[in-house]
């Protein structure tokens, strides 16, 4: 990749390059929509609970992976900016090897704890206990596979091929769907079939990015890895704000659903599921955009090429800028049409969530520059500006608008929260982009503004 950065990177270079990733990512929230109607509407109410109980410990696997992808990646990505080639190939692999490790103890852990005494752990009630440990079963290999999944996808990305890893983020996807098709509607499986299918998607994910590091690899490729724990240690904590937002992610869904119980009711927790689902489904331009620009602004960083730097930074601002005016109207005129897809003829649930998302649709004015500049310092390698944006932003401003508006505003207070928490965070982005930008930049950093 650093040979790319030779020749100057016009927009449509740009968003040629970052267009798989966005891709990919949008991918990835569709068909999570679709596993979920697959399971909701063939396997019952009770299988998509069950479902909904396992899924933190699917989201700690997750946020340790991306932890791992998104910090080690920075450091390879500089590594091999500086043309340290077969030092980012040794770091790469010790990278793999690590989370390999780590899900074979995630497996080792989940049997010595026991099927049932673990998704009690969960919160699984009597009603569910069959559903949660067949599914827990059918899914634990994929739940461990999914750090080798998104380390690969993140890897392929830093190795110049963005397109092949769109390309195993869809055959996961395909795979998972055909299955769950396959499994739950012809078969009748239940949760135990949308268990394998989301296992099987995984697998043949994290097979594909293996097979591409055995036979394509362009700098990165599998090789013997040397124990170096600095490495680890510095990818870990660089990359703690991207597991920051998972782990909070499932923190903010048990205070909003309780919030909503009682202000609302059932139809107001349902409400915000069709919120979350739509929220995560716009935010992906603004995920992709990051994960897509992130090894290009690693390998300029590490090649000291200021004025790449400067490039691609100007481009991703520009991008985000258009991105969320787009988003914004989108949402403005469409936006209740979309919530009806979901609710199917509830007029309390589609008045709840209608009501949210008027509220809501001022965050994505803003939410691309706050999940931008939390990527960006990452991808430079400052972990600690982009974990403190990410926990503020995740965690502390949502959670302190969450305990001051609703008494307040009632209902409309939850969903404000969102919004304030997003705005909020947009000024501490500015302020660290204004005090970091003459030394990650130069002095002629404002030029990105131009």
């Amino acid at each position: 990749m650093k040979d790319q950065l030779h020749s100057p990177w016009g927009i449509t270079r740009f968003l040629t390059y970052i267009t798989p990733s966005v891709l990919s990512i949008l991918i990835v929230s569709l068909y999570m929509v679709v596993d979920a109607l697959f399971v909701s509407r063939y396997a019952g109410t009770l299988a998509m609970a069950a479902v909904s109980i396992i899924m933190p410990l699917f989201s700690l696997c997750f946020g340790v992976g991306i932890m791992m992808a998104a910090g080690s990646s920075a450091v390879i990505g500089i590594e091999i900016g500086e043309g340290k080639t077969e030092t980012a190939r040794r770091h790469f692999s010790l990278g793999f090897y690590f989370l390999v490790a780590t899900g074979l103890l995630i497996i080792l852990l989940t049997v010595v704890t026991g099927w049932d005494r673990l998704a009690r752990l969960l919160g699984a009630s009597d009603l569910l206990m069959a559903d949660c440990t067949l599914y827990l079963r059918a899914f634990i290999v994929g739940i461990a596979a999914v750090l080798l999944q998104v380390y690969l996808e993140y890897s392929i990305r830093l190795d110049g091929e963005p397109i092949w890893s769109f390309y195993v983020t869809l055959a996961g996807g395909f795979t998972n769907v055909a299955l769950d098709y396959l499994f739950i509607v012809k078969l009748g499986m239940g949760v135990e079939g949308a268990g394998i299918a989301s296992t099987a998607g995984i697998c043949v994910a994290s097979s594909m990015g293996v097979f591409y590091f055995l036979t394509r690899g362009n700098v990165l490729g599998f090789t013997r890895p040397v124990m170096d724990w600095t490495f680890l240690k510095d990818s870990l904590l660089n990359g703690f704000s991207e597991m920051v937002t998972e782990f909070s992610s499932g923190a903010k869904t048990l205070i909003f659903n309780r919030m909503l119980l009682a202000y609302a009711g059932e139809a107001g927790v349902a409400a915000m599921s069709i919120l979350t689902y739509l929220y995560f489904l716009f935010s992906s331009l603004y995920i992709g955009l990051s994960m897509g620009v992130s090894p290009l602004v690693s390998v300029s960083f590490g090649a000291k090429n200021v004025e790449r730097l400067r490039e691609f930074m100007g481009h991703s601002i520009k991008v985000t800028l258009v991105g969320s005016l787009v988003t914004y109207l989108l949402i403005l005129g469409y936006g209740d049409a979309i919530i009806t897809l979901f609710t199917a003829g509830r007029a309390d649930v589609t008045g709840l969530a209608a009501e949210g998302m008027s509220i809501m649709s001022l965050t994505f004015l803003v939410i691309g520059f706050n999940i931008l500049s939390s990527g960006i310092f990452t991808a430079l390698n400052n972990g600690k500006i982009s974990a403190v944006i990410s926990f503020l932003r995740s965690f502390v401003f949502t959670i302190g608008f969450l305990v001051v508006l609703p008494p307040i505003m009632g209902t409309s207070g939850i969903w404000a929260s969102i919004t304030a928490a997003e705005v909020l965070t947009l000024f501490i982005s500015v302020f660290f982009a204004l005090k970091y930008r003459v030394h990650y930049l130069g002095k002629e950093a404002m030029a990105i503004c131009n």
